[in-house]
This record gives structure tokens, sequence and C-alpha cells, in this order.
């Protein structure tokens, strides 16, 4: 198939008579611009001593004037940094725009500096102007400015997406050994605790494909009546995971959140934590949820949802305990999924 860049109309009129630069046409055919250049040159097309179309005050015009782009905007079409595309503006003799721009817009610079929590100097830097003139602004809007400390924290926040499906990892996981802890006012982070070191770092590779990830080592703990051996790992701390904390804690003590859905990865990953599969001599194998560290509420809403799933499911009242009817053990095992790590293979051994 014949490269377009090969035909020499077609190269002449791009880079000589459009003035686009080597980038911009590789963009469009496909290739590198280095690819570009050496056609160039095999076709006797002279090269721009300075290959910036940016450089010529036309094509600048054009873009910022008759087109109306913003500085930003032409930076990231021609590759360059918008302080660039404003030296050229004065330099060309180009009027700047003051009037009409995104920042005397009170929505757009509400937006970035509240919703986005973006910082003054970040919005300057996008938008091609002094972080005074943000701050000004801000006032003019009477939108109120953050403090020196609050603005750190932006800087060195960590950030964290809180997807549909990190949340139900993280559901299943807190009805069992797992835990969220406040590091700060404006800041939590997830903790979990097994006997299972392949578990922990099993449990945070999925944790870090969703974009939640580990801080430090994996620690080991040794209990000093029993001898048994435990292991632990935090995440980073973000300010994404308080909601979760204020969710699951609304009085520093945990609870089931009463719009938590029961699906098949919360399930198993709460069976992997607090679930018991028990081979009695006589009898077919049952399932029960260690469930006493929740109040009675939390148990009796979540026996509920396994019923509303089609499980016979009961609270036994002497532990506070949630029992599977030996009638549902099949059909959930069945319903949750094969067990996806092999330290735990003897949960689905029935």
């Amino acid at each position: 198939m014949e490269k377009i860049y090969k035909d020499r109309d077609w190269l002449y009129k791009h880079y000589v008579a459009q003035g686009e630069s080597a980038p911009i046409i590789a963009q469009e055919a496909g290739c590198t611009s280095t690819t570009i250049y050496n056609w160039l040159r095999k076709m006797n097309i002279p090269l721009r001593v300075c290959d910036k179309p940016y450089h010529n005050r036309d094509w600048l015009w054009g873009h910022y004037i008759e087109l109306g782009e913003s500085a930003p905007s032409i930076a990231e079409k021609v590759g360059c940094d918008h302080s660039t595309i404003n030296n050229w503006l004065h330099k060309l003799d180009i009027p700047i725009r003051w009037h009409n721009e995104l920042y005397h817009n009170k929505e757009w610079l509400y937006i970035h500096y509240v919703k986005q929590q973006k910082s003054i100097r970040v919005i300057a830097r996008e938008i091609g102007c002094g972080h005074s003139v943000v701050r000004k602004w801000l006032h003019k809007m009477d939108i109120p400015v953050r403090t020196r400390g609050d603005g750190g924290f932006l800087a060195r926040r960590n950030s964290l997406v809180l997807s549909p499906q990190l949340l139900r990892w993280i559901g299943g996981e807190l009805l069992g050994d797992g835990c969220t802890l406040m590091t700060g006012w404006r800041s939590a982070c997830y903790e979990h605790t097994s006997k299972y070191k392949e578990y922990i770092a099993w449990l945070f590779r999925q944790f870090t494909d969703s974009g939640m990830e580990p801080t430090g080592r994996i620690r080991t703990r040794q209990d000093e009546e029993t001898g048994a051996i435990t292991y632990r790992q935090a995440s980073k701390s973000y300010p994404e995971l308080v909601d979760v904390y204020k969710r699951w804690y609304p009085e520093g003590k945990k609870i089931v959140p009463k719009d938590l859905k029961l699906t098949p990865l919360v399930c198993r990953q709460w069976y992997i934590g607090d679930g018991h599969l028990a081979h009695p001599k006589r009898g077919r194998p049952s399932i029960s949820f260690a469930t006493c560290s929740f109040d009675k509420e939390s148990v009796e809403y979540l026996v509920k949802e396994l019923c509303k799933q089609g499980f016979k499911a009961t609270r036994w009242p002497s532990n506070n305990y949630i029992g599977l009817s030996v009638h549902s053990v099949q059909d959930f095992l069945e319903w949750i999924g094969p067990c996806p790590i092999s330290c735990y293979d003897y949960k689905w051994e029935i």
C-alpha cells in the first residue's frame, strides 16, 4: 500500500502551502516525524530554518484570533509548552485575549479549583497566565481560597478512584479481616491481616491493579502466648477512603452499611476471611460465618441479604454467627465461584 507522504504534491501542500510542522504531518500520515523529514529531503522540498508553525504570524493569528483557540490547546497541537505560545504571541504582536478568558467564568473556575481541587499554580499553568491573576479572580468571584496547609495537603496527597469493582473488593474484605483506619482528619488507609502471607501479597496485587497501592512491606507478628504468626499489610493513605471509613465506622465501631449489596465477589472475599466449612462425621457439610464482632442489627441485615439471593441463612443467637443451611452449601459455593488462591482451597473442598 502506497504511503501518502510519498506523494510530493501532498507533502508540498501540507508542509509548504499550509505551513504544517513535520510532527503534525507525521501524525496525519501515521508515521514518525523522522520519516517525514527524510521524504522532504528525497522530494527536494526545502526545509524551513525553524520548523515551528507558531513562528509564522499568519498561522498563529489564524488559530489564536480567527479560530479562537487557547494558548494551551495550540501548544498541545504543536507539541510545546503554552508559555512558548504566549511568548510568540507577544513577539509577533498578536493581541492577547484578556477578556472572555476561562478564569473569568465563575462556574469554570469553581469546577477546576473546588470540585477538581486543582491548585492555583496548576490552573494558571493550564490557561497560560500568572498565578496571581487566578488568585485575584477567585477573590472577585467570591470563591474561598484554600489555606497554605490545605494547599500543601492537596499537592502531596495520593489520589484514588473508588470504582464500583474496588468498592466491592473492599466491602467483601471489611466483612472479614479487613479494616480501614484514619491516618489524619483528611485521609484514611486500608489494612489487612491474615495468617497467610501468600494471601496478603495476592490481595494487594488485586488492589494495586485497581489503583490502591500498598505502603511499606508485609509485616510479621507472632503472638506471645500461642506462637501463632500473622501477616499485615496497609495501603497508602487516600482522602477518598475517608468516606469508606465513615460508612463502615460511623461511631468508631465497625458495622455493616445498610446499602451494602451482597454480590458474588463480595461474598467470596467475605467467605475467605470469616467463612468456615464444617465436615461433621455424620451429616452433610455446612457453612458458617464468624460475625460475632458485628452488632445484632448488622448480622440480621446480612441474613436478610443472603436470603434475598435464594440461600437459607439464619442468625445463631448463642454466638451471633450466621449459618447456611446444608441445602444451600453447594449453591453458595457455585454462586461465589472457584477459590482464587490455593491457600484457601480447603474452604471449597466439599
